[in-house]
């Protein structure tokens, strides 16, 4: 077991217990780091947020022994159809990629944070500390400093390790301490979702209409729900537009008062100059922000926690200067992280397209070319992320 030196409180330091950073402290901890994990809320969030596990991260979280509690809190996504107003266009079947793993698991974020944060307690050297907000990051020539607030007591923290991880958010105060911009930019299209009691036949199935006035995608989740996401102008969140517009395009009865969360959304595109800086390293939405459609973003932020850890488990070992190994992991996940946002973005643009021309278009574009030809055997893989380079398996960690 690789331990820290007695000058640190921990060999890594990871600020964020969000789905990013709290997987890459079971990784390190599985490996025999040891780890502070820093998480500013106390309270767990029940919103339910992204829900799509894709078969990479499913493999992953193989290796930490979480497969069977995530199975079991989600619900496997087999199909998904592809509609106008009045005519299937095409149905996507999930079920023929490589098994075990042939679907795509639907399961709230909050969940599967919890199911992460459970797994904690099977590693001694790993610790949750909750309610500490990051105020500075300062760096020597062999380790970090973090100066957080406890947020109940208002007390100055002081915590060192070799090396510290940002996963933080879009938003990330790491990322502003450390001085590294971030670049992008906000999409045109805006969008409404909510989650309500399962209302249609639809089992294990996904369908997506595109329409002449926006598109409306519906998703299947645990516990006989499902959530519903139209295609709207930025306004407050109204279970009632949801409502009035799911029933006009697909005949399906909701009612407002039992959606369980409704917010809207407007997508961005963003990603940071450099994802590290001498000792620390960016990870997940901290170092990138993609538009959620098409449900990549969370798992190229576990990627990049799955490819991190591999990298850090060597520098703690070896002693090795960080930036050579620090830079291949900028590399390896920015190519990673771009391939996946042009893949959402296209989703989203061939989606949003409005008026009766493109809708004609659009439509003989998926039924004869997407559905009609020998791309569509390679659908499933390409939605399933499959298709995306994982350049650094952990299995193979030495590189």
């Amino acid at each position: 077991m690789i331990t820290a030196s007695k000058s640190y409180d921990a060999d890594i330091i990871v600020v964020g217990a969000g789905p990013s950073g709290t997987f890459l402290a079971n990784l390190l901890g599985k490996m025999g780091l040891s780890c502070l994990l820093l998480e500013k809320r106390v309270d767990l969030s029940t919103s339910s947020m992204a829900i799509g596990v894709m078969p990479p991260s499913l493999k992953r979280f193989d290796h930490i022994n979480l497969t069977t509690p995530i199975l079991d809190a989600g619900c496997p996504v087999t199909r998904a159809s592809i509609l106008t107003e009045n005519s299937l266009l095409g149905t996507l079947d999930l079920s023929c990629l490589p098994p075990p793993f042939n679907y795509v698991l639907s399961i709230p974020q909050s969940t599967l944070v919890r199911i992460l944060r459970d797994k904690l307690c099977a590693w001694p050297q790993v610790r949750l500390l909750l309610g500490q907000e990051t105020q500075s990051v300062t760096q020597t020539h062999d380790g970090v400093v973090i100066e957080t607030r406890d947020t109940a007591t208002g007390n100055p923290v002081s915590l060192s390790a070799r090396f510290a991880v940002a996963c933080d958010g879009s938003r990330s105060p790491m990322r502003t301490y450390l001085g590294i911009p971030i670049e992008g930019k906000t999409y045109s299209q805006s969008f409404m979702m909510g989650d309500f009691p399962e209302s249609t036949p639809w089992t294990g199935e996904a369908r997506i209409f595109f329409t002449t006035t926006g598109s409306i995608e519906s998703f299947p989740l645990p516990q006989s729900r499902r959530r519903w996401v139209i295609q709207a102008n930025p306004m407050l969140p109204n279970a009632t537009a949801i409502v009035q517009r799911v029933e006009k395009i697909t005949g399906i009865a909701l009612e407002a008062g039992q959606a369980e969360w409704v917010t809207t959304f407007t997508p961005e595109r963003r990603l940071c100059r450099h994802y590290f800086k001498g000792r620390v390293a960016l990870c997940g939405d901290a170092a990138h922000v993609m538009s959620p459609i098409g449900g990549q973003g969370m798992n190229t932020g576990l990627a990049d926690a799955w490819h991190l850890a591999s990298v850090l488990e060597r520098l703690c070992a070896t002693r090795e200067p960080p930036e050579r190994l620090f830079a291949r992991y900028d590399h390896c996940r920015r190519h990673a992280f771009r391939i996946a946002a042009n893949r959402a973005a296209c989703g989203m643009w061939l989606g949003t397209r409005q008026g009766q021309r493109a809708t004609s278009l659009r439509s003989a574009f998926i039924r004869n070319v997407l559905f009609g030809t020998s791309l569509q055997r390679h659908l499933a893989p390409y939605f399933a992320m499959l298709t995306i380079p994982d350049t650094s398996p952990l299995q193979n960690r030495w590189f």
